[in-house]
């Protein structure tokens, strides 16, 4: 009897070793679904004005999923700024997919609307360099508010290529006399937001449609940054 057990226990040990060995290896292929938005990505659109969703479409392999897609969107069309749109699908093994769009709600009659060129020179307690040119965001959000993507003008987030997060944008209110106040200024990844420097005025000029910034990081007040924006070109 105690042989017959033996030889039962080896023979199990063997099946399983065996069917070990013939998994060794072996891994799964999945089919990622393929999200393809219709439209821009960066989608300018009209304050006030209903929004309406371009949509997205996804395929797994040559099935067409797009009926999977959940829309995550944050779009407010009656406030000026900056959202996103989150297509997400799902394929048939549960692995999910994303493609996000930006909207930016603004003004279409805001006098300041562009990307601009940006040129900066940097004063840091004494030390000057300069910057440029990068390609920065301006947009009217409503009330004579703008949005600028950089108070630094990329200095950080392009030339540094730290990316967005070191841009430190800002509201900025255009006033009557053509001098900027700040409305609200988002913090740097470090922490502090911008502000304009102590004894300066920041300005537009029409003529030439030349916005100046003269900048510096709140937690740094002896690192002063001159912002020039110039060169509009159109939105859209």
């Amino acid at each position: 009897m105690k042989k017959i057990i033996l030889i039962a226990l080896v023979a199990v040990f063997m099946f399983s070793a065996c069917s070990d060995e013939s998994s060794m290896g072996v891994s799964k292929v999945t089919t990622y679904a393929v999200l393809k938005m219709k439209g821009n990505a960066n989608l300018f659109w009209p304050l006030n004005t209903p929004f309406v969703d371009p949509g997205c479409s996804a395929v797994e392999g040559p099935t067409d999923i797009s009926s999977k897609i959940v829309v995550t969107s944050t779009v407010n069309a009656a406030k000026g700024g900056k959202y996103s749109i989150v297509y997400e699908a799902e394929n048939s093994d549960g692995f999910t997919a994303s493609v996000t769009r930006t909207v930016y709600v603004y003004d279409e009659t805001a006098a300041l609307n562009g990307y601009y060129a940006s040129n900066i020179v940097r004063n840091n307690a004494g030390t000057v360099g300069a910057r440029g040119p990068y390609t920065i965001l301006v947009y009217g959000i409503g009330s004579g508010n703008y949005y600028v993507e950089s108070m630094l003008g990329g200095w950080y987030s392009i030339g540094n290529a730290y990316g967005p997060t070191y841009a430190g944008p800002a509201v900025l209110k255009l006033n009557a006399d053509n001098t900027f106040s700040i409305v609200s200024a988002s913090k740097l990844a470090w922490g502090y937001p911008c502000v304009f420097t102590s004894g300066t005025t920041s300005t537009y000029n029409a003529g030439t449609k030349t916005i100046v910034l003269n900048t510096n990081m709140e937690d740094v007040p002896t690192m002063k940054f001159t912002v020039t924006l110039n060169n509009p070109t159109s939105l859209n």
